[in-house]
């Protein structure tokens, strides 16, 4: 089973942000959006979700996504609104919501946010409010939230941007847990060498077109990905087999 996209096009007025794009990807699969700023990945994911005007079409199990709202989708954006007055966890609650209705948490909801609370490392901070939380706390608690959902599919926009580097990959590897039980993961990632750790499929944006997809080992050592970047990238592979991706330190002359 696969979301199934097919000349996809997005238009912000005269601007054109995805242009003319075609795309499987396929369901149970970790898929990575990687680009430089402005490729067009968070419009690409809010497409996704039926959230932005398209040309085209996208087919999520067949039927188009705008016209699906019984699908079970996830969406944690980088820039969210913050509720006031509220606790983490009444807004990791959010995610049952879809299960219980709103504002009728069940005794087996409660069980499992308390399950997310703890590998999210939230617990203990369950009483404070989330406009108080810092920055990589407010990024967990978002997780949370999506990870309370049980969702079918999870969509994440830059997941790791506010986490210090232990947080980044306990995280990654909540989300991992959810792929493992058969949770379609589609992320955007600045960090390439994460995206080469955790993510099976890579797909490579740049200016609303894809240069490249498909399997990740493959498209993290391609010249597509090095062009997406003006070539100021190297791929470098550690004795494990590994490869790691750094930024070239640009010369001033």
């Amino acid at each position: 089973m696969t979301i199934s996209v097919t000349d996809l096009t997005v238009r912000y007025g005269e601007k054109v942000v995805l242009d003319d794009i075609s795309l499987d990807i396929v369901h149970g699969k970790w898929t990575c959006l990687v680009g430089p700023n402005g490729a067009g990945k968070t419009t690409f994911l809010k497409a996704l979700l039926g959230m932005a005007p398209y040309s085209g079409s996208i087919k999520d199990r067949g039927q188009e996504v705008f016209k699906n709202h019984n699908r079970n989708v996830a969406f944690v954006p980088q820039s969210p609104q913050i509720p006031q007055g509220m606790t983490v966890a009444e807004y990791v609650m959010l995610g049952r919501s879809k299960r219980d209705g709103w504002g009728k948490d069940s005794l087996g909801s409660r069980r499992y946010v308390h399950k997310v609370l703890t590998q999210t490392h939230l617990f203990g901070m369950q009483n404070n409010l989330v406009a108080q939380l810092s920055g990589g706390e407010m990024q967990r608690a978002l997780i949370a939230r999506a990870l309370a959902q049980q969702p079918e599919l999870i969509l994440l926009d830059e997941p790791t941007s506010a986490l210090d580097l232990h947080h980044q990959i306990s995280v990654l590897n909540n989300i991992e847990l959810l792929k493992e039980n058969g949770v379609t993961v589609i992320s955007t990632m600045h960090d390439l060498t994460l995206a080469a750790m955790f993510a099976e499929e890579i797909v490579v944006i740049k200016a609303g077109k894809i240069l490249l997809s498909g399997e990740a080992n493959l498209v993290i050592h391609s010249s597509e990905l090095k062009g997406a970047y003006d070539n100021r990238i190297d791929v470098y592979t550690l004795d494990s087999g590994r490869p790691v991706i750094i930024a070239n330190k640009e010369v001033n002359n």
